[in-house]
């Protein structure tokens, strides 16, 4: 219901625009009411960050709780992490002829956390609990149009995020082999506003406003093996259990329509509680060391064709069983793929680094959002043997199409950490 109200209001200027205005009308609800889709998925840690999320085969810091906590076992001093960010999302929106850009910046906690290693006869032990904030949704658009005897603005804003805190452990089953499990608490929060106006004449306009605030919580699990296959190589992979999301929704809506110089106010409020759920994601990666460089690369596998609901979904025109049909219908398995390069400054703590991931869209042949790009980079150095210093930077660029809307994403993401091994 919520999502109809806008899609009816655009389809009154933008109709014509869609090839296949039913197809588009369910990516489209899908999109807007599965937050899984939503937003974009960096990840956690400033040094995994920067070598664009090519770190399961590495995870040697407090980002092991997200990447694979196998890694946990290769901290070896009791370590202490915190790190801040900056998010500056840019948004480029069309409608017919017009563009219109907007910046919207963000300021966040990152991540905080406390690894300890117990004292062991031989091999290691170590238990990590941190808090990692993992997706951004974040967008600022401004949509107008202006024919002859017709004008229409509207301004989209959505702010949130989605984090986890995470309570780890890893061990050393072999000289080789470490494995490792982290039990997660998922948080977030999602708000979302639309505000419109369009008029013909003085006497015949309409104005439409729209505000979704979502407060999300889930459980899940990872499990982790980190393999040192020789001196050089590493090999992790991982397995993350299903995430079922709770989800509270808060809807309101009011809409003014003046026609012919009737005016006719009407206006709609409610809550929803539902839940939706994603499939297992398997992943699995390897570094190896050249000299002084480092090369990694990771596979992520996601199912986004097996996310369900539980219950009824928050739409009027499709129940659970139907939701769930068009699901499997419109959303397909994809690979996620990472790759990143560490040079080590020789004589010297400095290290770069600099990444790349790919991740396809989940829609298929990318309706309503397209594959994402991330090109990313980094600096970190050591400060009186126990002080590490991480920036990270990350650049992300991906479109979207919403009721015959284009819009061109890109992110900007800045990450400052420090962590202190006592």
């Amino acid at each position: 219901m919520k999502f109809r109200s806008k899609i009816l209001l655009v389809f009154t200027t933008c109709l014509w625009m869609l090839p296949n205005p039913s197809q588009a009308t369910i990516g489209e609800m899908l999109y807007n009411e599965i937050v899984f889709l939503r937003g974009i998925e960096l990840g956690a840690g400033g040094r995994g960050m920067a070598l664009g999320g090519a770190y399961r085969g590495i995870s040697d810091d407090l980002s092991a709780l997200y990447w694979n906590p196998a890694g946990l076992a290769s901290i070896r001093r009791i370590e202490v992490g915190l790190g801040i960010s900056q998010a500056l999302t840019q948004d480029e929106a069309q409608i017919s002829t017009e563009t219109v850009s907007n910046e919207l910046s963000r300021t966040r906690l990152n991540e905080v956390g406390l690894a300890f290693p117990f004292p062991t006869y031989r091999g290691s032990l170590v238990f990590a609990l941190g808090y990692h904030q993992v997706s951004n949704f974040d967008a600022f658009g401004t949509f107008t149009e202006e024919t002859e005897g017709y004008s229409f603005t509207g301004d989209e804003l959505e702010s949130g995020r989605l984090g986890l805190w995470s309570l780890g452990m890893a061990i050393d089953v072999s000289p080789m082999i470490s494995t490792g499990i982290s039990l997660r608490y998922w948080t977030g929060y999602d708000d979302y506003s639309w505000n419109s106006y369009s008029q013909e004449d003085s006497q015949t306009w309409s104005s439409f406003d729209q505000s979704l605030d979502l407060d999300l919580s889930g459980f899940n699990a990872m499990i982790g093996v980190l393999a040192r296959v020789s001196p050089w190589l590493r090999i992790g992979a991982t397995l993350e259990s299903p995430l079922k999301l709770s989800i509270d929704e808060d809807y309101a809506e009011i809409e003014e329509v003046s026609e012919g110089g009737v005016y006719e106010p009407n206006s709609f409020s409610a809550s929803y509680e539902y839940k939706v759920s994603r499939s297992w994601r398997g992943g699995l990666g390897a570094a190896g060391m050249i000299g002084p460089i480092g090369l990694s690369a990771d596979a992520v596998l996601n199912d986004w064709s097996q996310i369900n609901f539980s219950g009824e979904p928050p739409y009027e025109e499709l129940d659970r069983d139907q939701a769930n049909r068009e699901i499997t219908r419109y959303l397909q398995p994809t690979i996620d793929l990472h790759f990143g390069v560490e040079f080590w400054v020789p004589a010297s703590p400095v290290r770069l680094q600099a990444g790349y991931a790919w991740l396809p869209s989940p829609f298929e042949g990318d309706e309503v959002i397209s594959d994402k790009n991330v090109i990313t980079g980094g600096i970190s150095t050591i400060l009186d043997e126990s002080l590490l210093v991480q920036a990270s930077l990350s650049w992300a660029d991906w479109e979207r199409s919403i009721g015959g809307w284009g819009e061109d994403l890109q992110l900007t993401h800045l990450l400052l950490s420090l962590s202190y091994r006592f």
